[in-house]
């Protein structure tokens, strides 16, 4: 192989668009500074021209994601996360205020039904009511303390049960500060309008109130329990399951029926959640292949190291993915137009 055809194709790492500009003017360089009859790239060369294509990918990934539609897309899908957010924690508390309300004197029975979900819940719904007035900075520095709750029930749970069962919040929590964070040309309010922030909130209220609900008609007392490992973290009653779905759909809703440029990219942006999701309720929740977990005394043995990557590395590569697919599908449009 030429000295020539080694050095494109370590340029072929370089995007595309930088490849059209600059190859030739690189390869030129590279071979007027090989010594005569040389026939590798010199070991700094090669260093050289695999840096030079990371800080490329790096700086191109960040003009994309500095778009305004990018931007929109993070606000809305921050503020739709801190309403799912808040839906899973309030679901409990709400329940036990019902039951107290319809003369139960314990509640659900729970002495510290409020703790820690409770405040959480709180932080959660404040979070939401900030990006809606537009507050994104000030949400974000609220939601840091929601997302390093999150994280450290799932480092208990882990540490206890060996279970990344409850991953997916952990990875939803963490994503709102980041998104919150950054400055868009519209806030949340703006990119949804108010058609779609009043089916969050529908959504919202159906979600939290589902349990009560079907608590209050008694209608779940004399159905079969309904076990789900995608939505529902345990077994609920067909009312209650009724409720909590239509509550979900009305929550996709809102991101289907954004514009095309906006769906786009929300969806993208919950594509590593997906992955967590599936990863831990199927993949690492039950025995399998390569995601394989054997018990002791009904406890998970720990992750290994190939599960771990995989849990880390394939929302990630997936995200990846689905931007790219996004940018190509949307470059191929423009051209055709």
């Amino acid at each position: 192989m030429s000295l020539d055809h080694t050095y494109r194709r370590l340029i072929a790492c370089y995007p595309r668009a930088y490849r059209r500009q600059y190859e030739d003017e690189m390869i030129g360089v590279l071979l007027d500074d090989a010594s005569p009859g040389q026939r590798r790239p010199a070991a700094q060369d090669v260093l050289a021209l695999l840096g030079g294509a990371l800080r490329a990918h790096v700086r191109q990934a960040g003009a994309r994601f500095s778009g305004a539609a990018w931007r929109e897309a993070a606000q809305a899908i921050g503020l739709i996360a801190a309403l799912m957010l808040f839906v899973r924690d309030a679901r409990v508390p709400v329940l036990h205020l019902a039951m107290l309300a319809d003369s139960y004197p314990e509640g659900i029975g729970e002495k510290f039904v409020f703790w820690p979900v409770g405040p959480v819940a709180v932080l959660w719904v404040t979070v939401a009511v900030s990006a809606v007035f537009g507050w994104g900075r000030a949400a974000a520095a609220i939601a840091v303390g929601g997302a390093t709750f999150e994280v450290v029930r799932v480092a208990e749970d882990y540490g206890q049960y060996s279970t990344v069962f409850h991953l997916w919040p952990a990875v939803l929590a963490a994503m709102v500060p980041l998104m919150l964070a950054v400055r868009a040309p519209r806030s949340a309010t703006a990119s949804l309008t108010r058609w779609r922030l009043g089916t969050l909130a529908a959504a919202t209220l159906v979600s939290v109130a589902a349990p009560s609900i079907a608590m209050a008609t008694g209608a779940d007392d004399s159905t079969t329990p309904v076990y789900g490992t995608w939505i529902f973290t345990s077994g609920v009653g067909r009312i209650e399951a009724i409720l909590l779905t239509a509550g979900y759909l009305l929550f996709a809703l809102v991101i289907l029926s954004t514009p095309a440029v906006l769906r786009r990219r929300l969806l993208a942006l919950v594509v590593p959640v997906g992955a967590t999701l599936v990863l831990t309720r199927v993949g690492l929740g039950t025995t399998g292949t390569f995601l394989e977990r054997s018990t002791h005394d009904g406890v998970l043995d720990a992750l290994t190291l190939a599960q771990w990557l995989t849990l880390v590395l394939a929302p990630a590569l997936l995200f990846a993915v689905a931007v790219a697919i996004l940018h190509q599908r949307e470059r191929s449009g423009t051209q055709g137009a």
